[in-house]
């Protein structure tokens, strides 16, 4: 009987301490727990203390081993990969001296611009075969090299897939496969309107990445976990209203693929995409070790394979005979969209002309071209550093540049140069 008595009065010892405690979170919750009051651009700890960005180790060390040039990491920064296994299987045939489809002094013209502007490869397929290989800087055919956003033209490639097995249809509402916003107002969003970066989804404002209090990009691009990174964007006009490249747009769209698919985007990449086309074992990042795949930068790729890609496009998605891509995605991927002629989906489309297209409607260009191409089917898709891919199915061509940013640059040069050099 007495250790019954004793019994329960510990249980309303423990209990009387229970509420306690919780009494005092609500204090310190609703009251601050510092004197002084925090400066501009210091986050308030009561409410960093809350925030996930905060409780993010990966995150953290991301920040903490942040290399020299962020825009051109050092490949321990791509840690953990996301490995999209290949085949390895035979690169495209080189054309022999005799067979050259294009003029030497326009592929030596090319190549001589391309050096002088800060271009570590550049690779040129004519007919179905190399007439031009070249790498600058250390660089290699089957050395790794990132293609920062040209990582954004592959998840609108792989949509398609779904699309054509019936699971999920353009116009769907994405609150149909992210259940986070089942219920949300970002839920009415299309998935063509995501893809065609006409989400309303805000863009994040320009931030340092030394200022972390409310930098949503930087979280983005850092975070341990980049779908909760990517769900915390809000909305900020209509869907449908604007063209804006947001940078959260695309890791969305991988995520209603993996929930339509019910397969990781490296997994449904690498078999339906990257074996098929002899590519070598590339890399997206994990966002943590066995996490989520960040897809809207920074894929790394051979040279070669990025190249491999171009002719996929170039071709119709057609490779060696057999359609890889479901047939007619190309040509949905190249029509425009209904805010911006130069933008489908995943491509930048040459025609009509634009000297300086822009990636956020109402604000100026940032892509200089002083001159039209000399083709009116020219496909695009870029990535910082002017890294760039230009395909025109009606010339049977493809180029490829990899390198870093320049100043003064001319989008129209290496293309226009190469179709000038066609033989009749």
């Amino acid at each position: 009987m007495k250790d019954h008595i004793l019994a329960h009065a510990w249980v309303s010892i423990a209990s009387a301490a229970r509420i306690c405690l919780l009494t005092l979170a609500a204090v310190l919750t609703a009251f601050p727990t510092h004197a002084a009051k925090v400066p501009t651009g210091i986050a308030d700890p009561d409410v960093a203390i809350h925030d996930p960005q905060y409780s993010d180790p990966v995150f953290w060390w991301r920040m903490s081993s942040m290399p020299k040039d962020v825009f051109e990491p050092d490949p321990y920064f791509y840690w953990p990969p996301a490995v999209i296994a290949g085949s390895n299987g035979p690169f495209i045939p080189l054309a022999a001296p005799a067979q050259g489809s294009i003029d030497p002094a326009a592929l030596e013209a090319a190549a001589k611009w391309a050096e002088a502007n800060k271009s570590t490869a550049l690779i040129v397929i004519h007919r179905g075969k190399v007439v031009l290989e070249t790498y600058w800087g250390g660089a290699g055919p089957d050395e790794l090299a990132s293609g920062r956003a040209l990582t954004r033209g592959i998840t609108p490639l792989l949509l398609g897939f779904p699309v054509a097995d019936g699971k999920l249809k353009l116009d769907d509402p994405i609150g149909r496969y992210i259940h986070e916003w089942k219920d949300d107002p970002r839920g009415r969003i299309t998935v063509r309107q995501l893809a065609q970066n006409e989400s309303g989804l805000e863009v994040a404002p320009p931030s340092s990445a030394t200022h972390v209090p409310g930098n949503k990009d930087l979280y983005l691009a850092y975070a341990g976990d980049v779908v909760r990174a990517a769900l915390a964007y809000d909305l900020t006009s209509k869907p449908g209203s604007r063209f804006d490249v947001a940078q959260e747009n695309t890791q969305l769209l991988a995520l209603v693929i993996e929930r339509a698919t019910g397969q990781p985007i490296q997994t449904l990449f690498s078999e339906r995409v990257w074996k098929k086309i002899g590519a070598a074992d590339a890399a997206f990042q994990f966002d943590r070790p066995g996490g989520e795949a960040r897809v809207m930068c920074c894929m790394r790729a051979t040279p070669r394979d990025w190249a491999r890609l171009a002719l996929l496009i170039a071709q119709g998605g057609v490779w060696n005979g057999v359609q890889v891509i479901p047939t007619g995605w190309i040509k949905t991927m190249a029509t425009p969209s209904d805010r911006n002629p130069n933008f489908g989906i995943g491509l930048w489309l040459g025609s009509p002309y634009n000297a300086n297209r822009s990636y956020f409607e109402g604000q100026p260009g940032v892509i200089a071209q002083p001159e039209p191409f000399l083709a009116d089917d020219v496909l695009m898709m870029e990535g910082g550093g002017n890294r760039e891919i230009w395909v025109s199915p009606s010339k049977d061509l493809a180029v490829i540049r990899l390198g870093t940013q320049v100043k003064g640059w001319d989008n129209s040069y290496l293309m226009n140069t190469v179709i000038r050099g066609i033989k009749s």
